[in-house]
């Protein structure tokens, strides 16, 4: 497995052992679930935004064809 050299405010490594330590964890373990569960939640952001754009994309080109056919129908009326 790769090393990764990384640097936290005292803080945050005060809470990540005290955390891993009532998990049962060692350290790294519990930071590798932590970056595991972050990645997984950024993935799902990543996600939903593609899927809001395409959304509106389609509603979008859907207004647009409704559109059309209003005018067409507007014009064979007359």
């Amino acid at each position: 497995m790769p090393y990764v050299n990384l640097n936290l405010p005292e803080e945050m490594l005060e809470k990540a052992t005290k955390y891993a330590k009532e998990l049962h964890l060692k350290r790294s373990a519990f930071l590798r679930k932590a970056i595991d569960r972050y990645l997984v939640q950024t993935e799902r952001e990543l996600l939903a935004e593609q899927f809001r754009k395409a959304s509106e994309k389609c509603r979008d080109e859907s207004l647009a064809v409704c559109r059309e056919f209003e005018a067409n129908e507007d014009n064979s009326v007359k």
